[in-house]
């Protein structure tokens, strides 16, 4: 089982399993661009209609793992409000600028979409250079979708989690379906399972990610800060009120860390206002999680 992220040809092993752009079963990015900042490509990459995959070559890999590591800083976490990964993909490949580095499925795979030295087009932030210091991971989850009455995408008359015996859980369609994975929300609130927070002015009403999500997640962080330690092991934190905060950060282009899209983007210059990754997502974790491996240093 393959367990590597790749950046500038560097591979880095982060201890659970990674579906690379270049394995049979693997998604390549549809839309890569060259960051600004770096050199080590040719310059009609930049902010330009999508070429051939095979066309984004990296000149000098170690000069351009060096640019890296001083151009890139944060990782950005997403829904995709798809059902699954492969779902999010073919919504990409719709797209004339759309990416993301990462999916994140359901049961815990992390695809791997194209090397890290490439900018994908998923957050701008509101000062509109987020893409240029990201990485992006897009976790499959419907977001408000699953509910009924406020599905837009994905219309239906039954919300798409259902309780059972054994807890809330995920109805796919059946092109979705898969005979080995049962996806179910890693925490439940109250009788009515799902977690309703306001986020950048909105109601967010979601069901929890899967515990096998967290996992990996935990996992990849840990591993690109090890890969590209200007990423540091670090969420969105309030000291004086102990909370994590969900609205757009004041220093979001600054902040060097794990942070969501709606941390970058509340749409107060003209992009459309975000979210993700929802009421639901547990930054608590995170942060527990990051301080357990600081402290093994």
């Amino acid at each position: 089982m393959k367990q590597n992220i790749i950046a500038c040809g560097n591979k880095l092993d982060i201890g659970t399993r990674v579906v690379l752009w270049s394995d049979p079963e693997g998604f390549k990015c549809p839309n890569p661009r060259g960051r600004l900042s770096c050199s080590q490509h040719d310059p009609s990459l930049n902010d330009a209609p999508s070429q051939k995959f095979k066309n984004y070559k990296i000149k000098n890999p170690k000069t351009a793992y060096g640019e890296l590591t001083k151009t890139v800083h944060q990782l950005v976490l997403h829904y995709d409000v798809c059902y699954t990964s492969y779902h999010c993909h073919q919504l990409m490949k719709e797209s004339s600028f759309k990416g993301s580095h990462f999916y994140l499925d359901l049961d815990g795979t992390l695809f791997q979409t194209c090397d890290l030295y490439w900018k994908t087009n998923t957050a701008p932030a509101d000062d509109k250079k987020g893409n240029e210091r990201a990485v992006h991971v897009e976790i499959s989850n419907l977001s408000w979708e699953a509910l009924a009455k406020q599905s837009e995408y994905y219309p239906s008359k039954k919300d798409k989690y259902k309780k059972t015996k054994k807890g809330w859980e995920l109805i796919l369609p059946d092109e979705y379906k898969t005979n080995t994975f049962n996806a179910m929300p890693a925490r439940t609130f109250g009788d009515r399972g799902y977690f309703s927070k306001r986020i950048n002015g909105k109601i967010v009403r979601m069901w929890d990610f899967t515990e096998e999500q967290y996992q990996s997640l935990e996992k990849l962080c840990i591993g690109l800060n090890k890969l590209l330690p200007a990423i540091k092991l670090k969420v969105p934190f309030n000291e004086e009120t102990g909370r994590h905060p969900l609205d757009r950060l004041k220093n979001f282009s600054r902040f060097a860390g794990v942070l969501g899209h709606s941390h970058v983007q509340n749409g107060s210059t003209g992009l459309e206002c975000k979210f993700d990754p929802g009421s639901a997502f547990n930054w608590a974790r995170l942060h527990r999680t990051f301080k357990k491996a600081k402290s093994k240093k």
